[in-house]
């Protein structure tokens, strides 16, 4: 019998994310953060995965602003190339329900560990990361759990097995990731607020 795996190595139970840079980001974002700090002005914000700071209802994308329009448009796009990626060039056509809203974190505030059920796709943008810190400190890392139950059982001389993995966002970057996977946000440790934009994304013509 051929096992295939002969002078080879194959990865398996992947778990696709996507980080999107978006060059037009610069403009873009001055106009957002405009855009979501005059609605925390107006709304005390909810609490749900936050530690602190601020989290605009799930309604962003009917907030009037070109700005937002064109966010939307950046999703739908990030969309497009994460289902092409992972669908082998097939993609999908069907109708999609973009779910988003604002979060700010000042010094301390941080992000608990959740996933987002009832979607196929989650994501954040990133408006204003804040200040740079030591990298050590992981100031603001969004960090994903590793989802193999018992994966750190397994000997690992490296210790790569079981502890997850940590992301360093900059200004304009957009993440795309399965809604199922854990993920939450490090203390932000700088100075000022950091702004980020999150967002789900169900696709309807599977419902």
């Amino acid at each position: 019998m051929d096992l295939k795996l002969q002078n080879d190595i194959e990865l398996w139970w992947g778990t696709p994310v996507f980080a999107l840079a978006w060059p037009e980001a610069v403009g873009l974002n001055a106009e957002l953060k405009a855009v979501i700090l005059d609605r925390r002005a107006q709304s005390p914000g909810l609490v749900k995965s936050n530690l602190g700071g601020w989290h605009s209802s799930d309604d962003m994308l009917t907030w009037s602003s070109p700005a937002v329009a064109t966010l939307k448009k950046w999703i739908l796009e990030g969309l497009r190339k994460a289902t092409q990626r992972t669908g082998k060039g097939q993609g999908y056509s069907g109708g999609v329900q973009i779910t988003c809203w604002a979060n700010i974190n000042g010094p301390g505030h941080a992000n608990d560990m959740h996933n987002h059920p009832q979607s196929a796709w989650s994501g954040v943008y990133y408006v204003d990361v804040g200040t740079p810190v030591d990298v050590e400190k992981k100031s603001g890392f969004i960090h994903f759990q590793d989802p193999r139950a018992g994966a750190g059982m397994c000997q690992d001389p490296f210790g790569k097995f079981g502890k997850g993995r940590e992301f360093n966002p900059l200004n304009g970057q957009m993440l795309f990731f399965p809604s199922w996977l854990l993920h939450g946000v490090r203390a932000y440790q700088g100075e000022g607020e950091r702004i980020s934009v999150a967002f789900n994304v169900a696709l309807l013509d599977l419902m």
